[in-house]
């Protein structure tokens, strides 16, 4: 079993409005707006040299998305296949110029307290981010235990019943630079920042899975597995199975346990929105998995 992201083409954000504030789970019937509200503004502040001159600040306050600010990207981007993506300058940089991995400074998490501007959510990428559009990009749902396997876009996802929730996201490398003082690991050195709130919203997976013809029966065994739209260069070798070895590009992929996905107390969601807003690129674009509970690394 499968669910699998389909490539589009560039996207739009300023241009997305999704959807009405939704119920909570909340004795008092407020909505996650209310309950966690005002949330935070997303936009960007580039530095646009290493002086760490701004863009003019009538021009980010007058912004309505982060893309009003393209054409001044963080000096950092320029010449990268990420140039395109404006970027918050207070972001500490772990890996150099590219592949984008940042954690805020520990003093924006103070400032923020609960929830987590989108814009200052830490990053981890594997590679370039890529360029999707809303209305090309599709999610394929099939595998072997899928018994009526479909495709289904942005705006059918959109138009499902919604789920909506705060869940924190930790990277499990989180305070990596401590572990390397005393041993050195295989990993980068996070500090203690990579850890972000955001409010998700989204389809739950298992109202995707039930639309497959998943059975709910002998899940014993069983897991989804996900696989993401991007080719990145391979670093892991030619993988586990002599007869299918890995190429040079491989996709990012994980999974959980079929009975988790199912269960709908764990809250696992297809989501398309954070804080209200649609998905930033560094965030996935326009639709991510958030598995609360689990690793950063499982949430492709």
């Amino acid at each position: 079993m499968g669910i699998f992201g389909r490539e589009g083409s560039t996207t739009e954000l300023a241009k997305m409005a999704l959807g009405k504030d939704e119920i909570a789970d909340d004795p008092s019937g407020k909505s996650c707006k209310e309950l966690y509200g005002p949330y935070p503004r997303a936009i960007p502040v580039p530095h646009l040299n290493k002086e760490e001159e701004t863009p003019p600040a009538e021009m980010i306050e007058e912004a309505k998305s982060m893309f009003d600010l393209q054409k001044m990207p963080d000096y950092r981007d320029k010449g990268t296949p990420d140039e395109w993506i404006p970027r918050d300058g207070r972001l500490v940089r772990l890996t150099g110029r590219h592949p984008f991995n940042v954690e805020p400074p520990l003093s924006v998490l103070n400032e923020t307290k609960f929830i987590t501007p989108s814009s200052l959510h830490y990053v981890r990428n594997h590679g370039a981010c890529p360029q999707l559009k809303w209305d090309e990009h599709t999610i394929t749902v099939g595998g072997p235990l899928v018994k009526k396997p479909y495709e289904i876009g942005m705006n059918e996802l959109a138009s499902m019943e919604p789920r909506e929730l705060p869940v924190t996201l930790v990277c499990a490398g989180n305070r990596r630079k401590e572990q390397n003082m005393i041993r050195q690991t295989i990993g980068f050195n996070w500090g203690p920042s990579g850890v972000s709130t955001n409010v998700w919203k989204g389809v739950m997976l298992r109202d995707l899975l039930l639309k497959a013809g998943v059975s709910e029966k002998n899940m014993a065994g069983k897991h989804v597995e996900f696989i993401g739209i991007e080719d990145l260069p391979n670093k892991v070798g030619p993988g586990p199975f002599p007869d299918h070895q890995w190429g040079k590009l491989v996709k990012y992929g994980t999974s959980v346990p079929l009975a988790r996905a199912m269960n709908p107390a764990y809250d696992i969601i297809i989501a398309y929105e954070a804080n209200g807003e649609v998905l930033q690129p560094d965030h996935g674009f326009p639709v991510r998995l958030i598995i609360p509970g689990y690793i950063g690394g499982r949430m492709i």
